[in-house]
């Protein structure tokens, strides 16, 4: 039986220190051949990570994106993106452990007091995971937060609520959430020892089954208000059209790496376990020419959708160096919306057409060659890519700017707020 409450099982080792950007794509791809060993086990898919999150934080995976001036790599967007594509080729679940420790990382960095965040720093180098609380089931909308944070009679923040689709945070040190309060929405963090914190082994998937993204429950827990993201500071009450940008790219660095390991993992069982069709005439299923043309096309899928990643990355890098440039801003809206579309395309038709070559044996569980097409099923439903592409059609056609939905509802919830202030 699985004990999350065990405190042991997020003990660490030694974790590595990464040196290079290079060393770290270098160490992604060892730790990707031991999580590869680890899915191809069909008995893992309903087990908790616990060994597969150790690797990544002992390998100092984790630790990439912490700036220099804090003692870590300072990797560069197209070397985290890459990172996470090579790990989701593996384990897509894994993958989304880091891309959700990645994305929490970057809101730790602003709206906190230097205290705080050298504290969260400290642990992370230390390869400690960060996972995230945002979303609710039911409700208006995703942004629709029934998990508040009210004052009792003492003056004191207290939080109760619950919340859903909590990646990463059931093998994760910290805890990052969103949560509704007389003022808007508000961030906080809350460590996973918290008097009155439950996390819950309740995430039941058909894929995606190693991001553990259940249930995390708040029972009348009262915050230290230095873990209270402040407002207008960088934090959640200034999000820019641009805000979703940073999770969306490493959404698509995820798929993009599904389809890579669903192609890999065709090409190997081609080579080594499947037999030619009768009519071929050949001796191997890889001189097959119906199969050698519709591999190429799964190449070029992947290709194109790395290649459009690895663009992303780089207009990232230069909105990063100028956030205010509404050109820029726009630019890589279009292309990260442009990368998950392809992204999301190329994880979907390699992983469910890839069977179509290999025959009817490797639909067998022994080879659990369904994972990636569970996986990519399961992640691409994660934000609606007709929308992505309504923004993209909407620009070229009507030269509407593209924006990102939650700058779109703060903007209304902060107007709102504004509003109830006034009537108060």
């Amino acid at each position: 039986m699985n004990d999350i409450h065990n405190p042991n099982f997020l003990a660490l080792g030694a974790v590595r220190h990464i040196q290079t950007e290079q060393e770290a794509l270098q160490v992604a791809k060892e730790v990707a051949k031991q999580l590869n060993e680890f899915a191809k086990n069909p008995e893992y898919n309903r087990t908790i990570p616990y060994e597969q999150a150790r690797l990544i934080s002992e390998a100092g995976l984790t630790t990439i994106s912490v700036p220099k001036q804090f003692g870590g790599l300072g990797a560069s967007i197209l070397t985290i993106v890459n990172v996470v594509k090579i790990i989701s080729a593996a384990d897509g679940g894994v993958g989304q452990l880091l891309q959700i420790h990645f994305t929490m990382f970057r809101g730790i960095l602003n709206g906190y007091d230097d205290d705080i965040r050298d504290q969260l720093i400290a642990d992370v180098l230390a390869g400690k995971r960060l996972g995230n609380a945002l979303a609710e089931v039911g409700g208006k909308d995703k942004f629709h937060h029934k998990t508040r944070v009210e004052k009792n009679e003492q003056g004191q923040s207290v939080l109760n609520g619950s919340k859903f689709y909590s990646t990463g945070s059931l093998l994760a040190e910290w805890i990052s959430l969103i949560a509704g309060s007389d003022e808007g929405p508000v961030s906080v963090l809350v460590h996973r020892n918290t008097p009155g914190l439950e996390l819950i082994d309740d995430w039941s998937a058909i894929g995606q089954n190693n991001s553990v993204s259940g249930t995390v429950n708040f029972h009348q827990i009262v915050l230290d208000e230095r873990y209270i993201a402040k407002r207008n500071t960088g934090g959640l009450g200034t999000v820019l059209r641009t805000g979703l940008t940073w999770p969306q790219i490493l959404h698509a660095a995820m798929d993009t790496g599904i389809a890579l390991g669903a192609l890999q993992s065709g090409i190997e069982y081609l080579q080594e376990n499947a037999r030619p069709w009768v009519e071929s005439g050949v001796d191997s299923p890889t001189q097959e020419p119906h199969i050698i043309k519709q591999i190429g096309e799964f190449v070029v899928l992947v290709r194109s959708a790395e290649a459009l990643l690895d663009r992303s990355a780089n207009i990232f890098t230069q909105h990063l160096e100028n956030v205010q440039d509404e050109d820029l801003q726009t630019e890589l809206i279009l292309s990260v919306a442009a990368t998950r579309s392809q992204s999301d395309a190329a994880s979907l038709k390699i992983s469910s057409e890839i069977f179509g070559l290999l025959g009817a044996s490797s639909t067998l569980s022994k080879w659990n060659l369904d994972r990636f097409w569970r996986n990519a099923r399961t992640h691409t439903t994660h934000d609606p890519i007709r929308w992505r592409l309504y923004h993209v059609g909407n620009y070229y056609l009507n030269n509407i700017p593209p924006g990102e939905y939650n700058s779109v509802l703060l903007k209304r919830q902060a107007q709102n707020v504004t509003q109830f202030s006034k009537e108060k």
